[in-house]
């Protein structure tokens, strides 16, 4: 190379080098503090979630678990071992289950997803807006994300999901900045492993999308690739229901919800979505106020008295720069937009349909608070995302052990489902069937006791046609079970009274546990 070629090829060098230093120093952190940032934030994550390790499995989580045992056992899954969930969650917890048979090892498995999703909004952090933003999208996750107004210490669908769904996120930013297929393959394989955790799971493929969009437009170098990783996890699941049945398996994970849109069930859609809100609100408002705050500030983060009085020309290029946002822009719409549909999917609006936003809520926080250059602001509105929680782990240090059972969602549910295991476990044998109205699925792995009802909550009761007349011929039955749960008004379940009416024919009360009563076959010799 010629001596001018060489002198031009340094300079350059150095200027590169020189720009990345100074962009560094205006982020105002270095690498090795911002990564001992964001693992110090993985490990308060792991601290605020360990004292809700203890607070026992929510019906939910048993539910999962009787199932993933039941199949484990070798009872087909999605026909007579039925769960509308993909095999990814159910996997899960057979591992977990292999760790410990008693459940033990579930809640600790929560402890470690709230970790993972931690380190990886973190990751995204760093890649989209600079470390700062890294460390501050941990700390919030770390922190926002236990969430136990929406259940966010507990091991749903939505937290399961939103491992890899973040993971995804993290290696498809990756690959806009290093290139190379392997990270885009690998975002679409994260992102089609969310899927088989929960079908809703969507937001980290639409993310990963976004982000192949901004880096290779319409060239579909960005998009196979993602799209061929997704099929991976998918197609090996679709390849399982095909092996069980693909009637059946279409059925649970889709079907029944799909046949039901339209129905009576339908128009309880708004309620059920205004009261979920009024528990998620709490936490979302809290990051979207800093979020709002931020954006609405001038790029700089000047007050009025230091920024230039606007010209006649600055409000049409402003608005130019709203209706094109920026990459960072697209890619946190693709992501938070994946998640909103997410939530929507289900349609029953439980407050945990909402811990799947708390990823990209808290990155959308940390791009934006960071922006802002005056430290204290910058601090206040990271204080107001916290605020949320701090008041309520406040309200909670002076509590009671009753009090904090009480506040602690589940916790109460589980002392009590505990106990009225025991009497079951006492009074029933191992081939025993029992049967529990409704939707306490916890039960059933709790006593290890199992039913022929293969539906164990109460949303596919009331959507799947056939459910109810299959319950009133198993509970009027020969086969019928030999202890009923009465966890629900049966008039609740089955408006029409004919389950009530079966009932009082067929059982007898023969003991209340904890208010509960427990209903005894009338054929059968008095228990206990």
């Amino acid at each position: 190379m010629p001596a001018p070629a060489r002198r031009a090829a340094h300079a350059r060098a150095a200027h590169a080098r020189a720009a990345h230093a100074r962009a560094a120093h205006a982020r105002g952190v270095s690498a090795s503090p911002a990564g001992v940032g964001i693992l110090a934030a993985a490990g308060l994550a792991a601290v605020l979630r360990l004292p809700f390790v203890g607070a026992g499995l929510g019906m939910d989580e048993g539910g999962y678990a009787h199932v993933a045992r039941e199949w484990s056992r070798g009872v087909p899954l999605y026909r007579e071992a039925w769960l509308d969930r993909p095999q990814g969650l159910l996997l899960t917890y057979r591992l977990l289950l292999d760790l410990d048979p008693d459940g033990g090892a579930i809640r600790l498995g929560a402890v470690v997803a709230g970790t993972l999703i931690t380190l990886a909004v973190g990751a995204a952090g760093w890649q989209l807006a600079g470390r700062r933003a890294g460390v501050v999208a941990a700390a919030l996750y770390a922190t926002v994300g236990v969430a136990p107004r929406l259940e966010g210490f507990t091991l749903n669908g939505e937290l399961l999901a939103g491992v890899p769904a973040t993971v995804a996120v993290v290696a498809a930013l990756r690959w806009r900045r290093h290139g190379g297929p392997g990270w885009l393959v690998a975002a679409g394989i994260a992102a089609g492993a969310a899927l088989t955790m929960k079908p809703s799971g969507v937001d980290g493929l639409t993310a990963t999308l976004a982000v192949a969009a901004v880096t290779t437009g319409r060239r579909l170098s960005g998009y196979g690739p993602a799209l061929a990783g997704a099929a991976g996890p998918l197609a090996l699941c679709a390849l399982h229901g095909v092996t069980v049945g693909w009637s059946e398996y279409w059925h649970a994970l889709a079907g029944y919800q799909l046949a039901a849109l339209g129905g009576p069930q339908s128009g309880d859609r708004a309620a059920a979505l205004l009261r979920s809100l009024g528990a998620a609100a709490p936490e979302l408002a809290a990051l979207a106020l800093p979020v709002t705050v931020a954006l609405s500030l001038p790029r700089a983060g000047l007050s009025p008295s230091r920024a230039a009085p606007p010209s006649p020309r600055a409000v049409p290029a402003a608005l130019s720069r709203v209706r094109r946002p920026g990459p960072t822009g697209v890619i946190m719409a693709g992501w938070l937009g994946g998640g909103v549909v997410g939530v929507n999917l289900g349609g029953a609006y439980w407050p945990h349909y909402w811990v799947q936003l708390l990823p990209p809520l808290t990155v959308l926080a940390a791009v934006a608070v960071t922006r802002v250059d005056r430290p204290a602001l910058r601090t206040g509105l990271v204080a107001v995302a916290l605020l949320p929680h701090l008041v309520w782990l406040g309200a909670l240090a002076p509590a009671t052990p009753q009090q904090r059972r009480q506040a602690v969602p589940y916790a109460e549910a589980a002392r009590r489902d505990a106990e009225i295991a025991a009497v079951i476990r006492a009074a029933t044998g191992p081939d025993d069937r029992i049967f529990v109205l409704v939707s306490q699925a916890d039960l059933y792995f709790l006593t290890d006791r199992r039913t022929d009802y293969p539906y164990l909550w109460g949303k596919p009761i009331e959507k799947i046609p056939a459910a109810l007349p299959r319950l009133r011929a198993m509970l009027d039955g020969p086969d019928r079970p030999r202890l009923v749960v009465l966890n629900h008004d049966p008039a609740r379940v089955d408006p029409t009274g004919a389950t009530s009416r079966i009932l009082a024919t067929r059982y007898r009360l023969w003991r209340t546990v904890e208010g509960v009563p427990l209903l005894r076959a009338v054929d059968e010799p008095p228990a206990g």
